[in-house]
Parts: structure tokens; C-alpha cells; sequence
């Protein structure tokens, strides 16, 4: 949080702070006294900032919609840019087309409505997506993303350079591995086996031996909190991740044995997607050198905290896991 007391209260717009990434970024910053301000579509589930609504502000636009996005950047007059809005991979409800309207048409919408303050710090969350299938990959490695979200995401991070160079803006693209923590989707990895376990339900996955880099929440929202330095250069990309993969199989099998194994894992009873990412680990030296960052929170220490997280909660994930 340094970086951002150092210079002062702000008024920070998020995008997608609804989500879980934006979710703990925004409590972060109003505790530590910035304004912030949501942009989020009337829909939006804000479950996960109930009781905290508000100590915020919020602006009603859909990035999807350049007009309303014109208006909600006019309401808010941010002095700092969180943009985090997204689509997601593999939670069943987004095709091509959301993919391709979210991630590029919406940041496409959000840049033309900021193009006019130069020098304005916009905080981007990439996706680990955009390099495909790779083992402790570098920033300046090719993008060949294998999915449409990887692909979208790509787009963007080139629209942010883009606009940097035309118009004076300074993003800071953090390319994000796998967060996961409290307040996480049920139907994510992580607290898909810990609501499957606590209501003794069969666990049903793919081979898992799928490998990914797993980052606690936290850790997330610290690196995001170190790119509004000013020291970090406009157009600067890092990777944020633990630095070391881990393969699905070894994951389930910790939280499964961390709450003393209530069921069985039956690896193999779902079939592998078609585009499914095998690798997917980060180097996350420039992190470390130009951000001043590494996580903090170990793998073990994370996963005891998100089943402490939903097991206190155990009824209303139900529900939603549900639905």
C-alpha cells in the first residue's frame, strides 16, 4: 500500500470490482481512505461487498456501451484507472462473442473515454490466457494465446500500448495466473471441492493434471496496489503469479486432505475441454525487481484461509452452488 499513501487520497474508478479481484482492491483502497467508484452494469452481483455498498460510490455504464461509458467516466472524473471487468473461462456462460465484446470492445470503450488525460495511470488486469501453454514464462515471451478469452485478452493489452503511444495515457498491465481465495466463484476449482466436500458430494474433475499458478487474493491486491507508482513506467507488463505451477491433481488432494478427506476425488470423470491450457506457470522477476513485490501468502496458508473462508459461510455457497 506504499505507493499509494505516498502520494495521497485519490478517486479510483474500478471496472469489474464487483468480481473477486476487484472486490478486495476496492475494500482495500477505501479503507486506506481513497474514494472509489464502481462501474458496474445494473445487474451486477454485489454479494461480495455486502455490508461495505456504502463506503462506496457507484456508476451505472455497461462496457459493451460506448455512450454509457462516456457518461460513467464524466460522473466519476477519476484521478487513477482500475480496470479489471472481464469475462471468464470456463464457468460455462461465456462465448466468443462476450468474450470478444467485454475484454476488447469494452476496453476499446473505456480508453476513447479516457483518451483525454494524458498521464492518467490505468491499472489493467491481464490473463496468464495470453501466452498459451508454457512453463515459467517470461513478459516478453510471444503471445499465442489457445482461447477465445486468452485471444481478447491479448487484444486489449495491444489497445492499452496503442492508446499509450497516441494519446499520453500510462497503463500498467499486470498479466494475473490463478488468484483464488475467499469469496472466490463456487464453481472455481478451489471452492468447488470445498462445498462439494462439506456437503459430501462426489468430486468430478477433468485428469487434473492440468498445471497452474496459484496467488492468493491478497497477494493479487498488493501488486495492484504497487503499479500506481510512479516509479513504474507507462507500458510496463508483469507477470503476478506464485512463480511456481502446480498441477490441479496435487491442489484438490490439499484441500481435500486439509479437511480430512470427507470424499473422494474421481479424477478423469469429466472430459478435458478442448482448449484447455496444459501449462500455465510465471517468472515473476520483474515483479520482484521493478514492483517490489512477491507474494506472501504460501500455498498451504492460502488454502486454509479459503476453506476457513467457506466453511463459515457453508449455507449461501451452497445456494449458490446450486443455482
Amino acid at each position: 500500500m506504499q505507493a499509494m499513501g505516498a502520494i495521497g487520497s485519490r478517486h479510483v474508478l474500478v471496472t469489474g470490482g464487483t468480481g473477486l479481484v476487484g472486490s478486495h482492491l476496492a475494500r482495500r483502497l477505501t479503507e486506506a481512505g481513497h474514494r472509489v467508484t464502481l462501474l458496474v452494469r445494473p445487474t451486477s452481483d454485489r454479494s461480495r461487498l455486502a455490508g461495505f455498498e456504502s463506503r462506496l460510490e457507484w456508476v451505472s455504464g455497461d462496457l459493451r456501451d460506448a455512450a454509457s461509458v462516456q457518461a460513467a467516466v464524466r460522473q466519476a472524473d477519476p484521478e487513477l484507472v482500475y480496470h479489471l471487468a472481464s469475462t471468464a473461462l470456463n464457468q460455462g456462460h461465456a462465448g466468443p462473442r462476450d468474450h470478444v465484446e467485454t475484454i476488447v470492445l469494452g476496453t476499446q470503450h473505456l480508453l476513447e473515454a479516457l483518451k483525454d488525460r494524458p498521464g492518467l495511470r490505468i491499472v489493467a488486469a491481464g490473463s496468464a490466457a495470453e501466452y498459451g501453454s508454457g512453463t515459467g514464462v517470461r513478459e516478453d515471451q510471444l503471445l499465442r494465446p489457445s482461447t477465445v478469452l486468452g485471444a481478447a485478452k491479448a487484444a486489449a493489452f495491444h489497445l492499452l500500448q496503442a492508446y499509450a503511444q497516441t494519446t499520453g495515457l500510462q497503463p500498467v498491465t499486470l498479466r494475473l495466473f490463478t488468484p483464488y481465495g475467499p469469496g472466490e466463484h463456487p464453481r472455481r476449482l478451489i471452492p468447488y471441492v470445498i462445498v462439494s466436500a462439506l456437503a459430501k458430494q462426489e468430486v468430478a474433475l477433468t485428469s487434473g493434471e492440468q498445471e497452474r499458478d496459484f496467488v492468493y487474493i491478497e497477494d493479487v491486491v498488493d501488486a495492484l496496489l504497487a503499479a500506481t507508482s510512479p516509479s513504474v513506467a507507462g507500458g510496463s507488463v508483469f507477470n503476478i503469479g506464485s512463480g511456481q505451477g502446480t498441477r490441479v491433481r496435487d491442489v484438490v488432494e490439499r484441500v481435500l486432505g486439509l479437511m480430512g478427506n470427507p470424499v473422494q476425488a474421481r479424477f478423469g470423470a469429466v472430459p478435458t475441454r478442448a482448449d484447455e491450457i496444459v501449462r500455465m506457470s510465471a517468472d515473476i522477476t520483474a515483479a520482484q525487481a521493478q514492483l517490489g513485490w512477491s507474494p506472501r501468502v504460501p500455498l498451504e496458508e492460502g488454502l486454509r484461509r479459503s476453506i476457513a473462508w467457506f466453511v463459515q459461510r457453508r449455507q449461501p455457497t451452497e445456494a449458490v452452488a446450486g443455482r
